[in-house]
């Protein structure tokens, strides 16, 4: 999810895209799609941002794992009247962050599911015409019968996983 976010942005007209992740593969390929990448493993995200927009914040923030620390930390990177918009599928009974803090920061916080089908007329011409090399975002290709083992490599994070396709 986070590489196509990097490549949305980019295609929507984002001048600067941030990429923020532990694996040195996918920050790779983030790179590769023109985002500036963050290894939260040994950056500090939070001051790149703070210097990167002279203490201001991001515009918006991209959620897109699903997790507690990453919604935190969504929250924390965007400025005053920032948005957060989480696709990352959440199962925790509460937020990170407090209606107090989403009230003071004047935060729009949107979550749901992607309309993929509304988005199939605009997207398939980029695909088709190759104007971004889409092929590197899967790792791994296995047949169907292993999907157990593929989903055990994606979530473990094995064998640089970034994606893993199940050939039926």
């Amino acid at each position: 999810m986070g590489l196509f976010a990097v490549l949305g942005a980019r295609e929507r007209g984002v001048l600067r895209v941030f990429a923020i992740d532990l694996l040195p593969e996918r920050l790779a390929l983030a790179e590769s799609f023109g985002a500036t990448p963050i290894d939260a493993s040994r950056e500090d995200a939070r001051a790149i941002l703070r210097d990167a927009t002279e203490g201001r914040g991001a515009d918006a923030a991209l959620e897109v794992v699903g997790s507690p620390e990453a919604t935190r930390l969504a929250v924390d990177l965007v400025r005053p009247g920032g948005v957060v918009s989480a696709v990352g599928v959440h199962t925790e009974s509460r937020f990170a962050f407090s209606p107090v803090e989403a009230y003071d920061k004047n935060l729009t916080y949107r979550a749901g599911r992607c309309p993929a089908r509304a988005y199939m007329e605009r997207l398939l011409p980029l695909v088709r015409e190759g104007k971004y090399e889409l092929g590197g975002i899967v790792s791994h290709r296995l047949p169907l019968a292993e999907g157990v083992r593929g989903y055990e490599i994606f979530e473990r994070k094995l064998e640089g996983c970034t994606k893993v396709l199940l050939k039926p």
